[in-house]
């Protein structure tokens, strides 16, 4: 049953000069026929308090987009082996496996003011100690603290953005996972332009973050002080986030960030090896992949409010697995390159309804449900790379993309399960 709604530009009774955005229901059904998430309590959202996320969205893109330029360069300068140099790469994971719990923490505490302007700053200095290059038990060190700091951005950024989502009755992580995707984009480019210009990687990174730094200043103006996750005494008295629906949603999450994953560290690869593409034309997949993932979350928000959750995780899912046949089955240039491009239309508003579902879970705490689902998520993402280059080294490439195809079909069908069930219907 549909509802339809409007926005209006109203001003804040707090502050006269600030206008927000109010959604306004015109459907005359009773209260008790709407969704879960139309009968929740509506309040005011500033249009400045949206754009602080997109900030804090946009930060995790450009500096995970910062760091990938410069890798190449730490292991020339460090003269690090293959072997070794993934040894160093597997301290961004752990750390962030360290970092996405933190802001649970320090958000139920502090609030999401504190949590997102500290790891954003931290994660743009620490990025510019990465360039120095010293030796490689400081670039461990760093890229360990790295990883705390994005993955406590990360997981507070979509805190932050689900209590936008329930405060305004509006869904907003779409869009909001646009402006990461955006910073990714944004990132390379500028990246490879300063690069290009001459400038050295130090100065060229120095200057990207103290931009970035700037941006996170101002936007931290419109983030509130409140604690804003801090579970109210109902959702305490439940005592636990865990149920089945939270952990199958947590479940496809990981699968969603690993494809990302090894899209962003073996297409390149696959294109050259298996579709005999040239060595320079190769990463062109990925920036295909990437762009349609940033138009694809643009619309996300308004095609999931008209065709549904349960429409939007299946369809996309079921794109991805078609992609992954025909990129394992017909690996020419054309096909690959397309492939590359409909897997990402396919995958981009996949995790924003995922997190934003798991935060509509009846029964559960909220803010322990999303820290659970987007920690795993991004676990895969920062974990999966390597875990596919093993599988790689004993199957090939081929049968790596081929096994991860595999597990969209397991998740396909734990979604239909999910959403096929009367009982989770509130995360529809």
């Amino acid at each position: 049953m549909s509802v339809n709604r409007k926005e209006v530009i109203s001003r804040n009774p707090v502050n006269p000069d600030q206008k927000t955005l109010q959604s306004v229901s015109l459907s005359k059904e009773p209260p008790s026929t709407q969704p879960r998430a139309a009968n929740a309590k509506k309040e005011n959202v500033s249009r400045a308090a949206v754009w602080a996320a997109r900030v804090g969205f946009f930060a995790g893109g450009f500096t995970v987009a910062s760091w990938a330029p410069l890798i190449p360069f730490v292991q020339s300068s460090l003269g690090l082996t293959p072997a070794v140099l993934g040894f160093l790469l597997l301290g961004l994971g752990t750390g962030s496996f360290i970092g996405m719990p933190m802001s649970h923490f320090i958000i139920s505490r502090f609030g999401c003011k504190l949590s997102i302007t500290v790891s954003g700053l931290l994660s743009c200095l620490l990025l510019v100690a990465l360039a120095l290059m010293p030796g490689f038990w400081f670039e461990g060190a760093a890229l360990f603290l790295y990883g705390v700091t994005l993955g406590c951005l990360e997981v507070s950024v979509n805190l932050y953005g689900t209590h936008l989502e329930k405060v305004s009755g509006q869904r907003l992580l779409s869009g909001l996972h646009a402006s990461y995707s955006i910073g990714e984009v944004v990132a390379a480019g500028l990246m490879t332009l300063l690069l290009v210009s001459g400038l050295a990687p130090l100065a060229a990174v120095a200057l990207m973050m103290a931009l970035m730094a700037a941006a996170l200043l101002v936007a931290r103006r419109h983030i509130p002080d409140e604690k804003l996750a801090r579970p109210e005494k109902k959702e305490r008295s439940e005592g636990s986030f865990l149920s089945p629906a939270v952990f199958a949603l947590a479940s496809v999450c990981i699968v969603i960030f690993l494809v990302e994953g090894a899209m962003l560290d073996w297409s390149a690869l696959y294109l050259r090896d298996f579709g005999g593409v040239a060595q320079e034309q190769s990463p062109l997949g990925y920036t295909f992949f990437v762009v349609a993932m940033a138009v694809s979350r643009l619309l996300g928000d308004g095609l999931t409010n008209r065709f549904g959750v349960k429409a939007m995780l299946l369809g996309g899912i079921g794109v991805m697995v078609l992609a992954f046949a025909f990129i394992v089955f017909y690996p020419t240039p054309v096909v690959l390159y397309l492939s590359l491009f409909f897997m990402g239309l396919g995958i981009a508003n996949i995790a924003p309804v995922i997190i934003s579902s798991s935060a509509r879970v009846a029964g559960v705490n909220a803010l322990g449900a999303v820290t659970a689902v987007t920690t795993a998520g991004y676990g895969g993402l920062f974990v999966g790379p390597a875990v596919v280059g093993t599988t790689a080294s004993f199957i090939t490439l081929q049968g790596a993309f081929a096994l991860l195809g595999a597990l969209l079909l397991v998740s396909l069908a734990m979604v239909f399960k999910i959403t096929a069930d009367r009982r989770y219907k509130a995360i529809l």
